[in-house]
């Protein structure tokens, strides 16, 4: 099975037996600190919460700061995509950014996250989201250390189980998870179908 068939199957099961665990064991720790309890899904290890680095240079937790209470739409993408998949579905989203209107950035939150970490350090994404698609707040571009950003991928399905392709980078989907943490409600969509569509699936949720 390719990657792009695996992720349009949703299959998350082999993330979840290696972060469940942690995330029981994290969320035990929350409640005891009086801190409000974690989703379903963070608990069972789909939300890890690793700390990233925004295309502003702010520095952010996953879970805690960036999907919390929220609803998301998370993709994966290299700034340098010579398959020309990222650019297209980033165009995309621009679309539906607008078409969102003032949710985005209150209730509705982009997330895009480098498969090239080292290649696509913090002023490269702060080019390519402002100088290049000009997106407008809630939509953050995202890096971070290496190993966190596999942890999260993994964790979301984002993976082939064959190792060779699993590490070719060009091979990566071009489609996104889109969830409400609060209503507990997750799917995917393609980033290549219309904007229209892709709003209808946030929105919908």
């Amino acid at each position: 099975m390719n990657r792009r068939n695996f992720l349009g199957a949703g299959l998350l099961a082999p993330a979840v037996a290696t972060l469940g665990l942690a995330s029981t064991l994290a969320a035990a720790c929350a409640q005891a600190a009086g801190a409000r309890p974690l989703s379903y899904a963070a608990r069972q290890g789909f939300l890890p919460n690793v700390p990233l680095v925004t295309h502003t240079g702010e520095e952010v937790r996953f879970y805690d700061d960036l999907v919390q209470d929220r609803i998301i739409l998370l993709n994966f993408f290299v700034v340098g995509c010579t398959e020309g998949r990222c650019p297209a579905a980033n165009a995309n989203l621009r679309k539906v950014q607008d078409l969102l209107g003032d949710r985005m950035g209150k209730d509705v939150f982009f997330y895009s996250v480098t498969l090239e970490p080292e290649k696509d350090t913090v002023p490269i994404l702060k080019e390519y989201a402002e100088d290049i698609f000009e997106v407008k707040p809630g939509w953050l571009f995202l890096t971070g250390k290496p190993a966190d950003i596999d942890t999260l991928r993994r964790a979301q399905g984002f993976f082939d189980p064959d190792p060779e392709r699993d590490a070719d980078v060009t091979l990566h989907s071009s489609s996104a998870r889109v969830g409400s943490d609060y209503q507990q409600r997750w799917a995917m969509v393609a980033l290549g179908t219309s904007p229209r569509n892709i709003h209808n699936t946030i929105v919908t949720l």
